[in-house]
């Protein structure tokens, strides 16, 4: 099991951005999004990083959902061809492929590291298959233990049922099938319970997909998961009557039993090709009558981009978490931001109550983003995805600390409305400014994330000093004015009381500004 995890963590590590790069040229046919899922499968040695992969594909335009579930289905022969691989009675080659990993991993740099780690798994699958095989020889004197591996073959549904939990609980069906490929070399499994115990592994190792889905915010991932285990669940059904027939074209490929379990399983899954390829775009049209897209009224709080799902494949999640803070950053401008004067020069209480709401959406987006990256950080990133993670996080938290800055100026604006303090026009044209100067920097670093551009980001840092100049000639000047409210003299206690809450509005505009800047410096780099 650790193996096949090791395997998998270093090949998405190795090839996830090379296959997204190849993607367009081989979804043009659906002949060629199976032997694309075949191929990602055999990369990734994981049907669920392939079917991440595959949401975020259509999600972002680059294949329709028809395609996508040609892509499923090669998937399922893609892991066929890694429990192949699995069959082969190879220790001596498997050793020596651990041996350079070994010399790869500790030698080589970024790529090459990572495919030295994949070769060290790809050798301790064998070796603990092998443990496991010579392991197992006593289960065979264990009464208990041979009358119950026996009944599964007299009791197919019960062999599905366990083939099934089984490979839900350790959420990988390869290694669900190095465990079977060691019972059998021990004869423990006979071929009629190995077909359905296949059966029932190739259905389990969805389900975790599947329940994960139930929460993916993207409904495309709903369909892609429904489908993947649809189609091992009607295939099911459909071989049940069969099973028999079926062992009896298993057994006529091999007398190896240890090999008639890859066998089962490559031909389970080109049946599944086979049944349901032709009836994809048929498929797809079905699945999005039955599961629509949202209608109606939103979720109060929640992403945008990101889906849980995509935690299986960290340069996608990565990916998402890079447009979710811009789809953030936008919102603090549009919903926040711009909103600033209306909010300051009128007595309107839904425009209060709309920031409020914004800000209590950000801080939701920032504790959950946070979250989110927290479980990213731990699928093991190489170095380049640790320090893009850590900028994520750092943006995000400065874009939190503008919507509390922000929060703060609708506190002083409620205050001033409730004590008939509000500011007159002609003042807010002193402030103006200052406030067009954050803004418009703000805009500007939106623009830098957009395109992760050093040299758009390098202008804001450029004119921080202007604002800073503004930001004091302001507080000089009511500092050293009084304030006159509705053109009237005001009493004393309420010019200073108006003029330090206008100094606080300074202020704050400038702590907005600063965050600005610490943002245009991670994209520089230079933080």
């Amino acid at each position: 099991m650790y193996g096949v995890q090791t395997t998998s963590d270093a090949l998405q590590k190795f090839a996830a951005n090379r296959l997204k790069q190849i993607l367009q040229s081989l979804t043009k046919k659906t002949f060629m999004a199976v032997l694309l899922g075949t191929v990602m499968t055999v990369a990734f040695q994981s049907s669920a990083a392939t079917t991440v992969l595959v949401v975020e594909f259509v999600n972002a335009g680059m294949m329709n959902l028809g395609q996508a579930l040609g892509i499923v289905l090669g998937s399922a022969v893609g892991t066929s061809i890694s429990i192949q691989l699995i069959a082969f009675q190879i220790l001596d080659v498997a050793l020596g492929a651990t041996f350079i990993g070994f010399i790869l991993y500790f030698t080589g740099k970024k790529q090459w590291k990572h495919l030295g780690h994949s070769l060290i798994g790809f050798g301790l699958i064998f070796v603990g298959m092998s443990n496991m095989s010579d392991a197992s020889v006593p289960l065979r004197n264990i009464p208990e233990v041979y009358t119950f591996l026996s009944q599964l073959g007299t009791q197919p549904f019960l062999a599905i049922i366990v083939g099934l939990i089984l490979t839900t609980v350790i959420q990988s069906s390869t290694a669900v099938f190095a465990i079977m490929m060691s019972l059998a070399g021990q004869h423990l499994l006979n071929l009629s319970a190995i077909v359905p115990l296949v059966i029932g592994a190739h259905i389990g190792g969805t389900v975790t997909t599947l329940l994960t889905s139930l929460t993916a915010q993207k409904m495309d991932a709903k369909r892609t998961a429904i489908a993947n285990t649809g189609y091992k669940v009607v295939a099911a059904l459909l071989l049940y009557p069969f099973l028999a027939k079926f062992a009896l074209l298993i057994q006529w490929t091999t007398g190896n039993l240890q090999r008639q379990v890859a066998n089962a399983h490559l031909l389970f899954a080109l049946l599944m090709v086979l049944l349901f390829l032709p009836l994809n775009t048929v498929i797809a049209k079905g699945l999005k009558r039955v599961v629509p897209d949202r209608a109606g009224k939103d979720v109060s709080f929640k992403f945008q981009v990101i889906d849980e799902v995509s935690l299986e494949v960290p340069a996608v999640a990565l990916r998402q978490a890079n447009e979710e803070i811009r789809a953030l950053g936008k919102f603090i401008y549009t919903k926040m931001l711009q909103i600033i004067p209306e909010a300051l020069l009128s007595d309107s209480e839904e425009i209060i109550e709309e920031m409020v709401k914004a800000e209590e959406w950000v801080d939701w987006y920032y504790r959950h983003t946070m979250r989110f990256l927290a479980v990213l950080s731990q699928k093991g990133l190489t170095d380049e995805q640790a320090e893009e993670s850590m900028n994520i996080q750092f943006i995000v938290k400065e874009l939190e600390y503008i919507g509390d800055a922000v929060m703060a100026m609708v506190q002083l604006t409620t205050k001033l409305h409730r004590e008939n303090l509000n500011i007159p026009a002609q003042n807010w044209g002193h402030l103006d400014d200052l406030y067009q100067q954050v803004l418009d920097h703000f805009a500007t670093v939106l623009q830098a994330l957009t395109q992760w551009n050093p040299q758009t980001a390098a202008e804001v840092i450029r004119e921080h000093p202007e604002t800073t100049r503004i930001q004091r000639n302001l507080q000089f000047n009511f500092l050293a004015q009084g304030s006159k409210q509705g053109g009237q003299e005001s009493d004393l206690k309420t010019v200073e009381k108006f003029r330090y809450m206008t100094l606080d509005l300074i202020n704050l505009l400038s702590q907005v500004d600063e965050h600005t800047v610490n943002i245009a410096k991670v994209v520089m780099g230079i933080v």
